[in-house]
């Protein structure tokens, strides 16, 4: 093919960009994540080497921006050596405790 530069690999980009910028970035998702996501930061930070989610904790009814935030907040685990699992059934903390009903 004449003409078309070959389109650079996600792998390409990492290894080739500069230690600064690759900092930064590191650097605004941790603020992100630290923001959004206390909790799972803290988690992130303790000495277990595996953080468990609920899968109904991002993107219970299927919305783009918590599929990135998603993403994100498995990248930020991975910037502290923790692997994430995650656990449950979709939509399965939204259809209430599951527990006895009370009847009045």
């Amino acid at each position: 093919m004449r003409g078309k530069a070959a389109k650079p690999k996600g792998n390409d980009i990492m290894q080739n960009m500069p230690k600064e910028e690759l900092m930064e970035k590191e650097a605004a998702l941790a603020a992100e994540v630290e923001r959004l996501l206390p909790d799972f930061a803290n988690s992130c930070r303790d000495k277990a080497d595996v953080v468990i989610i609920h899968q109904d904790a991002f993107a219970a009814d299927y919305q783009d921006q918590e599929y990135a935030l998603l993403g994100k907040a498995i990248k930020f685990a991975g910037l502290h050596g923790k692997e994430v699992r995650i656990i449950g059934k979709n939509r399965e903390t939204l259809k209430g405790s599951g527990g006895p009903e009370l009847i009045q």
